[in-house]
């Protein structure tokens, strides 16, 4: 279901039912010191369920959002003009955050205060919290996926912020170019890559701005598996390669933790589960390919359909696997 949202109101109470539908529910206050003719709300927005981005925009010298915890999402709030401000209410109370440039990330564990300052215009990503924390469990090998609490402050500077900033852009071009249609050009609407921009943008994510996993402790027991268990796992893979899968859910099928599931593979001198994956995605792109009819398809849009984006390295492993080239395979 695609998620698509256009407010524009001066009108409080309009702003704030509508939006509560969006978001979650919270009371809008416009500053004392605010003049009340100076009140709207601007938004339009974009994506899937789990993963959207929203253009928001309210006007006033101050106006406070003070919402209940978020529960099921992940809110990352970039301005492109004015300032915003996040302060932590109950437990973290005294804790707090302002920017006019960088965004902050708030997390669905406690209460907090939004606020816009001088008609501050924001973007909003919208990561769903049960996806985040999987993706999360899966790049720290955890068993089970745990809450992460995210600092409220700027990125870590260098690179990753960088990275991060690039790929937010990224994901807000994609989300709002979606047109819900698997056949439109915007990775958003393909379920597979959809997929992996949410990865792309959890991980980066998670290596900019400092959260609670960095101080977990690495107490992960590796199991014993037979060989039977590695026999699942591939068999769950070449069943679902056509799904957005990702290392847990191929270590829920094989019945063991993540870290017994790579333990596993290791100890048979197996490629890695992730690696067999590709693998298996490669097979099913060789197999479009020399059926399909080079009139009406292309080997970019194939490749792109399994969930292959970078095309110099989906070449190369091809031809790394099959001994030939995918355009030799579509035209032979």
């Amino acid at each position: 279901m695609r998620i698509t949202s256009r407010v524009w109101t001066s009108d409080l109470d309009e702003a704030r039912g509508r939006l509560s539908d969006i978001y979650c529910p919270h009371r809008i206050e416009p500053a004392p010191r605010s003049d009340t003719g100076e009140f709207f709300c601007h938004q339009t927005g974009y994506g899937q369920p789990g993963l959207a981005a929203f253009d928001l925009q309210y006007g006033g010298r101050e106006v406070a959002v003070n919402p209940v915890p978020f529960d099921d999402f992940v809110l990352v709030t970039r301005p492109l003009r004015g300032r915003f401000d996040v302060i932590a209410k109950g437990a973290g109370q005294g804790q707090g955050a302002e920017t006019s440039s960088h965004a902050l990330v708030t997390d669905p564990y406690g209460w907090h205060q939004l606020r816009w300052r001088d008609d501050c215009r924001v973007i909003n990503l919208v990561f769903g919290r049960q996806s985040l924390e999987r993706i999360a469990a899966e790049l720290w090998a955890q068993d089970e996926p745990l809450p992460v609490r995210f600092e409220l402050g700027p990125p870590r500077g260098g690179a990753p912020a960088v990275r991060w900033d690039s790929v937010s852009r990224m994901l807000w071009s994609e989300l709002k170019a979606g047109t819900g249609d698997p056949d439109s050009a915007s990775l958003a609407d393909s379920p597979l890559l959809r997929g992996a921009l949410m990865r792309l943008g959890v991980t980066a994510l998670l290596e900019a701005y400092p959260h609670s996993l960095l101080g977990a402790s690495d107490a992960i027991g590796v199991e014993s598996a037979a060989p039977s268990a590695v026999r699942r796992a591939n068999a769950f893979i070449e069943l679902n390669a056509d799904r957005d899968i990702g290392l847990a859910d191929i270590a829920a099928a094989a019945r063991l933790s993540v870290r017994g599931l790579q333990a596993a593979y290791q100890r048979h001198g197996l490629l890695s589960p992730m690696r067999q994956l590709k693998e298996a995605r490669l097979r099913r792109v060789r197999a479009e390919l020399r059926t399909a009819n080079p009139c009406d398809t292309t080997v970019g849009a194939v490749a792109s359909r399994w969930g292959f984006t970078n095309l110099g390295r989906f070449a190369s492993d091809y031809r790394r696997m099959f001994g030939t080239t995918a355009g030799q395979d579509l035209t032979g």
